[in-house]
């Protein structure tokens, strides 16, 4: 049975585009699912809804022109793998390569072999990139996402804020009375302790929602589309129900052992309490502390 291969090709001069065509459709090995788009803006409407497997683009269309091509492409694309088609300019094609295209091919050097050795290569080289990319941004202890991968969320939904008014907030956990968890039971407590808790962030979450180790006994959550106090203070009092409660963990002795484990959470809204993405989290830190000055220490026996 054949694999179907779904492409974007976008190219806007009708007989590359039927060259192209005829070329993939002489594999008899993979069925390919070809769908062209002359602009860039064309094809952002189409990844919307279908997404492909992966991206032929040539770099000189009238709309946009060499590398630029490329960058434009590459902040709609969803980290799909991108071949680039260009002239017989090699310089350029390697340039692409370091801007994020998986592999490049000169057009009148497209042959079906070269595509299709191209496609596998771009496919196989995505994976390893994204596997790579996920360690990079992945706290090893808990599984969450770590402070660099929040870093470039934050940019996302601030983006979103700016362009089109989407409101989020950012909240912050802290585990109140850690520290004397670490003292009395030892770190490997602690560290069972932050997995538990993170775990179970992570299960009840909305999927738009965001979560990261923000460091030490700390997590951020950022959640898009909350607008009003009320909506951030559900959020908040669900979470404190899901996370304060008491823990049982076998101690580094073997022995049974309850920890009871609650959290401060402070939360702030973008545009309601904060002008900027920083002032967010500066106020919902602030938020936090005000609410972990109401609490008491976690017992621990």
């Amino acid at each position: 049975m054949k694999t179907d291969i779904t492409i974007y090709l976008l190219e806007d001069n009708s007989d590359d585009i039927y060259l192209f065509k005829q070329i993939v459709n002489a594999d008899d090995s993979c069925r390919y699912i070809t769908v062209d788009f002359a602009s860039v803006t064309s094809l952002q409407k189409s990844l919307e809804y279908i997404i492909p497997d992966l991206l032929v683009i040539d770099l000189n269309i009238s709309e946009s022109l060499g590398l630029q091509t490329l960058k434009d492409v590459k902040e709609i694309s969803q980290d799909l793998p991108i071949i680039v088609l260009t002239g017989s300019d090699e310089t350029l094609g390697l340039q692409a390569i370091k801007l994020g295209a998986q592999d490049y091919l000169l057009k009148d050097e497209v042959s079906t072999h070269s595509l299709k050795r191209a496609i596998s290569y771009a496919r196989e080289r995505s994976v390893l990139y994204a596997a790579l990319e996920e360690l990079a941004i992945k706290d090893k202890l808990t599984d969450l996402y770590n402070r660099a991968a929040f870093d470039h969320r934050l940019e996302n939904f601030e983006a979103d804020y700016v362009r089109y008014q989407r409101s989020y907030a950012a909240i912050l956990f802290d585990i109140n009375g850690f520290k004397l968890i670490n003292d009395n039971y030892g770190h490997g407590v602690g560290d069972i302790i932050l997995q538990q808790v993170a775990h179970r962030l992570k299960m009840f979450n909305r999927a738009s929602d965001f979560i990261c180790r923000f460091g030490g006994d700390e997590f951020l959550l950022i959640a898009p589309s909350v607008t009003c106090a009320e909506s951030l203070t559900e959020i908040i009092e669900n979470k404190r129900a899901i996370i304060d409660d008491k823990y049982a963990l076998k101690s580094p002795d073997n022995e049974l052992i309850t920890v009871d484990v609650s959290i401060a959470i402070g939360g702030a809204i973008r545009g309601l309490d904060a002008k900027s993405p920083y002032d967010l989290v500066q106020a919902a830190d602030k938020n936090m502390y005000a609410d972990k000055g109401n609490k008491s220490i976690s017992k621990c026996w």
